[in-house]
């Protein structure tokens, strides 16, 4: 229901997003909301407990180790400004890009902040890997944080989900127009994205309940009198009985 037009997106369906879009093997890495989410309920001097318990978490999540990541994706929510934004870490170009659709003075500061929290968060989770398989010196601490101007503006008060979800998919926004962010239509393409990946495991049952739903309205088109049917929801045209069935 949160994907439905001016409706704000939820941590569900962003985490569901972010689970369909990992993959074994990648050099992408998607975190979960709650990574952020923990990282900015935690005081400075508790973030290495809270990193021991993220390194246990995300132990089996990634399939390829440090050295072989080439971005880090971390949603994150902003409760001040009830808004999503996307972190995005380059560990290669030792960068870290803050993506986001709605940045004001009111809140830069604290989403710059944030990100540097995060940072030292990682290296905590990833001490072992860091000193075993990087030059000395090398810290996420010590990432240059930027603010990118390739991330599109958003026009309302409601699709920082959309854009969020959107640079997941498609960090370069090569496969989205300037007008596919904000479109309701656009909400409709990720709801069934989600709906028909291969590893939703209720996929099947969806589909046969929708069958259903479609072939009860159809059965009832049929049965009118008239040889026309008008504004067919399907074919969006009008068509004869026989073809309606």
């Amino acid at each position: 229901m949160c994907l439905r037009p001016e409706e704000w997106i939820n941590d569900g369906v962003l985490n569901a997003h972010v689970y369909y879009l990992q993959e074994n093997g990648s050099g992408n890495w998607y975190f979960p909301t709650y990574m952020a989410e923990q990282v900015q309920n935690t005081r400075d001097g508790q973030l290495f407990e809270l990193a021991v318990k993220l390194r246990r978490e995300n132990t089996n999540r990634f399939t390829v180790g440090l050295k072989k990541c080439e971005k880090m994706f971390i949603p994150v929510f902003d409760r001040i400004g009830s808004h999503w934004y996307l972190i995005v870490v380059l560990p290669s170009d030792k960068k870290v890009e803050i993506w986001d659709s709605l940045p004001g003075p009111k809140y830069n500061a604290g989403r710059y902040q944030q990100a540097e929290r995060i940072m030292k968060v990682l290296d905590h989770i990833y001490n072992e890997e860091i000193v075993n398989y990087f030059e000395k010196g090398w810290q996420f601490a010590k990432f240059n944080i930027v603010r990118t101007d390739k991330a599109r503006r958003q026009v309302n008060g409601c699709d920082c989900g959309v854009f969020v979800m959107n640079w997941l998919q498609d960090i370069e926004c090569r496969s989205h127009g300037s007008n596919k962010f904000q479109h309701a239509s656009e909400r409709v393409r990720i709801a069934l994205s989600l709906l028909k990946n291969p590893r939703n495991r209720r996929l099947k049952e969806v589909r046969e309940s929708a069958r259903r739903v479609v072939d009860e309205q159809l059965d009832k088109l049929v049965e009118q009198k008239d040889p026309f049917i008008p504004h067919h929801p399907i074919a969006r045209k009008p068509i004869t009985r026989s073809q309606a069935k």
